[in-house]
């Protein structure tokens, strides 16, 4: 991985160039505050001369701090050895004693010029022995603060790849949850018609008719990850039918979902698997009118649906049970993670299958 760029500060430039230019400012002003005492103590005759020299310092600081940053930021990038880092710094670190005192001197020079003041600073060799101590040190933790900052960045650019690489892979693998389910409530489906035919041609006709239209819709569904509830409700709605004509009447479907749950983004074919489970070990397993309740309401944000029937078994571990449903609790981790959960339990005489997810608008 290369070194982090400027381009990966959360702040837009306009802001970020404004709040460096202040915080050098700052860091002036305070310094200048500072020699001012000591200015007026020693008998001073200009007190705006420690404003000029401490300004003149930072103001070449700041500008000279860009560089010494884009510099580091080409050393800290992986094809560079230690060595190499090393020397690179050592080089730079004279570059930079000899360009601020040749800044910092020149700006004064300019204003004493303006001002008609004298101004003798000495020898340049004096300059470089007085200046040169303080910069050596000044460059060294400009390049500790330079390198925590491009720590910090590189922490952010790899956090942002593994978040996208990790949506990508829920995204692949929502996908491939998807396919495991339309061929399995298709393949049940099928069974069903199989059993029907032999019993009742007219009722198998009708199945067949239903069976086009859920796998119409169904194919439409498998185009998009995600739809709303309202949508999935119309795929519902011949399985159900299927079912009722299965078992000749001894099914009741109740559906009592209110219309702000049926505005909510779901996943594509959530509830054929739960409806599945609720027939193949509800209704099928007995000889008795089954109650199939289908309910869904948003309470505090949180999208709570449910599956219920009044003949099935809950099995021994707990958990949902078999391909369909494994693939329901997969795909909402995979959407919402801790923020989701599925659950099936007994409850006043009913199995329940509850799924609880955040509730989104569909768009």
């Amino acid at each position: 991985m290369s070194a982090p760029s400027t381009d990966d500060f959360p702040l837009p430039p306009a802001l970020r160039w404004l709040g460096y230019a202040a915080f050098w400012l700052a860091v002036g002003l305070i310094l200048a505050l500072a020699e001012l005492q000591h200015y007026l103590r020693s008998g001073g005759l200009h007190p705006w001369e420690p404003f000029l020299w401490e300004l003149s310092s930072t103001a070449s600081t700041a500008l000279l701090t860009l560089a010494i940053f884009g510099w580091h930021r080409r050393l800290f990038d992986g094809d560079h050895g230690v060595p190499a880092r090393i020397a690179g710094h050592l080089a730079a670190a004279v570059l930079y004693v000899l360009a601020h005192s040749a800044l910092m001197y020149t700006m004064r020079a300019v204003v004493y010029a303006s001002v008609d003041v004298a101004y003798h600073p000495g020898h340049w060799l004096y300059i470089l022995g007085y200046e040169g101590a303080k910069d050596l040190v000044s460059y060294v933790l400009i390049v500790a603060v330079c390198h925590g900052v491009l720590l910090v960045l590189r922490d952010r650019r790899q956090r942002a790849d593994v978040a996208r690489l990790n949506a990508e892979l829920a995204a692949a693998r929502i996908a491939r949850l998807q396919e495991q389910i339309q061929p399995h409530f298709l393949f049940n489906t099928l069974n069903l018609v199989s059993s029907v035919m032999y019993e009742d041609v007219e009722r198998a006709d009708r199945i067949l008719s239903e069976l086009a239209e859920l796998l119409r819709l169904s194919l439409e569904a498998g185009r998009s990850p995600q739809h709303s509830l309202r949508e999935e409700m119309r795929l519902v709605a011949p399985f159900l039918s299927i079912m009722r004509q299965r078992f000749s009447g001894r099914l009741d479907a109740q559906v009592q979902i209110s219309e702000e749950a049926l505005r909510c983004e779901i996943p594509s074919l959530l509830l054929m698997a739960p409806i599945e489970n609720a027939a193949k070990h509800g209704v099928a397993q007995t000889d008795q009118p089954v109650q199939l309740r289908i309910a869904a309401q948003v309470e505090a944000g949180v999208l709570s649906l449910s599956v219920s029937d009044s003949a099935g078994q809950v099995s021994r571990d707990s958990r949902p049970g078999g391909i369909g449903l494994s693939n329901t609790r997969e795909r909402l981790v995979a959407l919402h993670g801790d923020a989701a959960s599925v659950s099936l339990a007994r409850e006043d005489e009913a199995t329940v299958f509850r799924i609880r997810m955040p509730a989104k608008v569909a768009a």
